[in-house]
């Protein structure tokens, strides 16, 4: 995925188009409570800020990426996963 979102930008950003893509790890939803309290909380152990990440982050970041902030983000993985691969 890494290197196909890297290859695909630098084909396309000639044409002005970004190519980003987003990388969630386990989120908070209806899936992820119905796990047994010791696995989940070995999940959230993991991460550098110990939690689960929300779909609202996720959607945040999408937004991010969609706006003109990030006019010159091309060829990125963003991975939201409250910093379980720090």
């Amino acid at each position: 995925m890494v290197g196909f979102t890297r290859s695909l930008a630098r084909e396309v950003g000639r044409m002005g188009v970004n190519v980003n893509a987003v990388a969630p790890g386990f989120l908070d939803t209806e899936m992820t409570s119905g796990l047994d309290d010791d696995h989940r909380r070995k999940i959230v152990r993991r991460s550098a800020l110990k939690r689960l990440p929300t779909v609202g982050d996720v959607a945040d970041a999408v937004a991010y990426l969609l706006g003109d902030a990030a006019a010159s983000i091309t060829g990125t993985v963003l991975t939201i996963d409250a910093g379980s691969t720090a």
